[in-house]
C-alpha cells in the first residue's frame, strides 16, 4: 500500500529540517545571508516547519497554488498552522521533530 501525499509531504518536511542546521524560528525560511527567502527558493538553507511543508509541497506540486494547499492540508492532517508555529518558535526544534515523528506514526 502506498503512502498517502499527506505522510509523504510530513515525511519530506521533517527531512528538509531534520538537522537543526537546516532549520529556523520567526522565518519562513531563510538563505546562507540570513535574508528571509520563499520557503521553496533554491537559496534557502534553513526552513521553519512550516516553511519546509512548503517547500515539500511544491516538489510534488503543479503550481503555486496547489503546493500552498497541499502543505495546509498536510499540516491540518494532524494539527493546526498556530500550533505548529507556535512548537517551532517557542518549543524548538527537537519539539517539531517530537511531533512530526508523532505525525508519521499515526499516519
Amino acid at each position: 500500500m502506498s503512502k498517502s501525499l499527506n505522510t509523504q509531504i510530513i515525511e519530506r518536511a521533517r527531512a528538509l529540517i531534520a538537522n537543526e542546521h537546516n532549520w529556523c524560528r520567526g522565518r519562513a525560511a531563510i538563505d546562507l545571508s540570513g535574508n528571509q527567502v520563499h520557503p521553496a527558493d533554491a537559496r534557502a538553507r534553513r526552513r521553519c516547519a512550516l516553511g519546509a511543508f512548503i517547500a515539500a509541497a511544491h516538489e510534488i506540486a503543479r503550481g503555486p497554488a496547489m503546493a500552498e494547499e497541499l502543505a495546509y492540508d498536510a499540516v491540518w492532517s494532524f494539527t493546526s498552522p498556530t500550533t505548529l508555529f507556535t512548537v517551532n518558535d517557542l518549543w524548538g526544534h527537537a519539539a517539531v521533530l517530537r511531533r512530526l515523528d508523532k505525525a508519521i506514526a499515526a499516519s
